[in-house]
C-alpha cells in the first residue's frame, strides 16, 4: 500500500471512532430529553382524558364556584398528603 492509502485508512479509522463517540453522546442527550418530556406527555394525556369528559370539567368548575378556591386548595392539599401517605404505607406493607 502506498503512504497515501495508509494515511487515508488511518483517517477513516479515526473518523469512525469519532462517529461512534458522537452517536453515544447523542443517545445520552436524547435519553435525557425523553426523560424530561415524559412529564409533559403525562400532563398532555391527562388534559386529553379530562377534556374528553365534559361533565367532569363542568362539575369541577361548579365545585370551584360553590366551595371557593381557597377551601378547594386546602382540600386538595389534604387529599394529596393522605394519598402520598397511603402509598408509602402500602409500600411498607408489601
Amino acid at each position: 500500500m502506498t503512504e497515501r492509502t495508509i494515511t487515508l485508512a488511518q483517517r477513516r479509522t479515526a473518523l469512525l471512532a469519532h462517529c461512534a463517540v458522537q452517536r453515544a453522546q447523542l443517545a445520552q442527550t436524547v435519553n435525557q430529553i425523553e426523560a424530561r418530556l415524559e412529564s409533559v406527555d403525562r400532563g398532555i394525556n391527562a388534559v386529553r382524558r379530562y377534556a374528553a369528559q365534559p361533565l367532569l370539567v363542568v362539575g369541577s368548575i361548579a365545585l370551584l364556584v360553590v366551595v371557593g378556591p381557597k377551601r378547594l386548595f386546602q382540600w386538595a392539599s389534604r387529599g394529596l398528603v393522605l394519598f402520598t401517605t397511603g402509598r408509602r404505607v402500602m409500600r411498607l406493607l408489601r
